[in-house]
């Protein structure tokens, strides 16, 4: 099986299992109890806070778990809007839907930077679309469909300096794991992340703040007031042992280019091919628009050969109309329809990346013989 679906979900890596079969085997307390074995799994819960917030050199903020980005980017932009003044709310028109979604359901003016025909936006368009009724700005790190990045460790800074009250919101969804963060040297008022888009544990992520929030689940009082509930100790412990594993290794970074490059090359030997993903881009997407073909028919040809890609983020796989990323870009309807996004991971192999582009290959041969007729 060769697995090249890792912006959807990553698989689980063997620590990551351990440690949370061990929260479920032997740690199975609730830390909210008064007795030795609850007060020691608190104080585990509380050590790992504080290693993940020094993966991320956040020194004076505070990290709260979540189930996931979908909540902590529901959290942190209900959080801005509901404590903030202003009349508008900056973002792109590339967002993921947790935050597109959120948007939409407020009684607020949303302006949406559009991205360019490489997939970017810059620092003067998004500056421009700001002013000082502006309470919000939320930008992606990484985009989900692209993997294009936003240089946000100088953007943010460069907002601040101009407009210091505005609320900055990032979505760090596809980067963490693969890109350096510096929460502080960011300068955002928060910052969210899912352990399973990095070998963690699915219903476990995270939102860094820089200031203390409201609480906005309420009950008995967990993970500081905020967010009440039992607290999700596996998935706490595995998402430990995901960061862990980031720390021995590091980001890879060299490595994880080199490997996608590879794998661009050998798309390029195909006729009629658009490489979508442009530089500054994450070393783990390249999306591909192949003329002349079909995704979703690629999809399930290279499934058949136990090979899995995507068409598009599994977010909004379901959706339809045209796919609002490829419009931006300005694709044909035929390159558009024949759109595939490929992530790859930290474990892909060349040889795998060999498979897959001889099998690619022989499925866009066999596609373009019925269409090309």
């Amino acid at each position: 099986m060769i697995y090249l679906d890792n912006c959807a979900t990553t698989k689980p890596r063997k620590e990551v299992v351990e440690a949370m079969v061990e929260a479920l085997e032997e740690d199975f307390y609730n830390p909210s109890g008064l007795h030795t074995g609850a007060v020691e799994v608190e104080k585990k819960k509380e050590a790992i806070r504080e290693q993940i917030k020094s993966y991320f050199h956040c020194v004076n903020g505070e990290l709260y778990f979540t189930s996931g980005a979908t909540e902590s980017n529901n959290t942190a932009l209900n959080a801005a809007i509901r404590e903030g003044s202003g009349k508008n709310v900056v973002t792109t028109n590339v967002e993921h839907p947790s935050i597109l979604n959120v948007l939409k359901e407020k009684d607020i003016e949303v302006r949406k930077v559009a991205i360019d025909r490489t997939g970017h936006i810059s620092l003067e368009a998004l500056l421009d679309a700001i002013d000082e009724e502006t309470m919000l700005v939320s930008l992606f790190h990484v985009n989900n469909e692209l993997g294009s990045i936003n240089d946000v460790a100088q953007w943010v800074p460069a907002i601040k300096e101009r407009y210091p009250r505005i609320k900055v919101h990032i979505d760090g969804v596809q980067a963490v794991g693969k890109l350096p963060v510096d929460f502080d040297r960011i300068g955002c008022d928060s910052y969210s992340f899912s352990g399973h888009k990095f070998h963690g544990p699915k219903g476990i992520g995270g939102l860094i703040v820089a200031k203390h929030m409201a609480p906005f689940i309420l009950g008995g009082g967990q993970e500081m007031g905020i967010r009440s509930g039992t607290e999700n100790i596996p998935g706490i412990y595995g998402l430990s042992a995901a960061f862990k594993a980031l720390d021995e290794e590091g980001i890879r970074l060299k490595e994880a280019k080199a490997r996608v490059d590879y794998l661009r090359r050998g798309i390029e030997e195909i006729d009629d091919v658009r490489i979508n993903t442009s530089e500054p881009a994450s070393p783990y997407i390249l999306n591909v628009s192949i003329d002349d073909t079909r995704g979703e028919v690629l999809l399930h040809m290279l499934e058949e050969k136990e090979i899995y890609i995507s068409t598009s983020s599994a977010c909004s796989s379901h959706r339809t109309g045209k796919n609002p990323v490829l419009e931006a870009l300005g694709l044909s309807e035929s390159l558009a329809q024949g759109t595939i996004r490929l992530c790859l991971s930290r474990e892909t192999t060349r040889e795998e990346l060999d498979v897959f582009i001889r099998e690619l290959k022989d499925a866009v041969s066999a596609v373009r013989d019925i269409i090309r007729r």
